[in-house]
């Protein structure tokens, strides 16, 4: 199991199934090293970053509520810390930055009822990884992840294009 991994274990204790990080390809892709160029406490920032946006965008059960937003909360968290150690305040204006776009769009989505295109569905769950492969932190193997997982996508599930 690699660092990250088990920190994440190790700090949420029980918890940490809430993440279903082990089924996750992202960590595995990030534990692998092989295809990140440099930074990699800013990789794993930003997958820490990209990570807490997608879980917070799933609706919990009702009794997992609490633990979804503490854990969501603990991800982001995470990433301030790894940022702040790399001292990659750049990195950190461009997340904010990508973030309130995210935001902006997911909402005007969520009140028009407009279904997005199959790029901005992409860009919606995983800007902040493809600004690692724009920004040279990672090449363009993570990128092909993204391809496949937006293969098993589906869009219904997520709450601004369903309006639940």
């Amino acid at each position: 199991m690699d660092a990250l991994k088990k920190e994440l274990e190790n700090d949420l204790g029980d918890g940490a199934s809430v993440l279903d990080i082990h089924n996750n390809p992202f960590f595995d892709f990030f534990s692998e090293k092989g295809s990140l160029r440099h930074g990699s406490h800013v990789n794993d920032a930003v997958l820490l970053f990209n990570t807490a946006l997608n879980f917070l965008d799933r609706t919990p059960e009702d009794e997992d509520r609490e633990l979804h937003v503490l854990a969501g909360d603990y991800l982001f968290s995470r990433f301030y810390m790894y940022i702040a150690k790399d001292r990659s305040y750049s990195v950190l204006r461009d997340m904010m930055k990508i973030s309130k776009q995210l935001s902006s769009r997911k909402s005007r989505l969520a009140a028009s009822g407009e279904t997005p295109g199959a790029d901005e569905v992409k860009w919606l769950l995983y800007a902040p990884m493809l600004y690692l492969v724009e920004h040279g932190f990672a090449d363009g193997d993570l990128e092909v992840l993204i391809d496949e997982q937006m293969k098993t996508m589906d869009i219904t599930s997520l709450p601004y294009i369903t309006q639940e």
